[in-house]
């Protein structure tokens, strides 16, 4: 984890501030974080207003399916192409699940960042 040991100081007016935190907030940050994010030059999104639940309970129960299929896998020894025609649908809901926040992913300069 990171280690902010100074601290910055510096005025804003009411109109600054408010601005400041209705896009902070929007990201899903704190000011400070959103603040440093903005001195490093990376891009900073809106948080997609998503309701999460139905998502994750869908993509768990996609899951679930290709876990079936798995075990039927292991008991026979073999994939059939019916088999592998029920994942590669279910991989395709999946990419259609999560294809809405595709505008909201990461640039690969921050993503590289992210992943050392």
């Amino acid at each position: 984890m990171r280690k902010f040991n100074k601290r910055a100081h510096f005025m804003l007016n009411e109109a600054e501030l408010a601005a400041l935190k209705k896009k902070s907030a929007e990201a899903g940050m704190t000011m400070s974080a959103w603040v440093r994010k903005r001195i490093m030059e990376t891009t900073i999104r809106e948080r997609p207003n998503i309701d999460w639940r139905p998502l994750t309970n869908r993509i768990e129960g996609l899951g679930n399916e290709v876990n079936e299929i798995t075990r039927t896998v292991n008991e026979h020894g073999v994939a059939t192409g019916y088999d592998v025609k029920r994942v590669l649908g279910i991989l395709r809901q999946v990419k259609a699940e999560l294809a809405f926040l595709v505008p909201y992913a990461h640039d690969k300069k921050e993503a590289g960042k992210e992943s050392k």
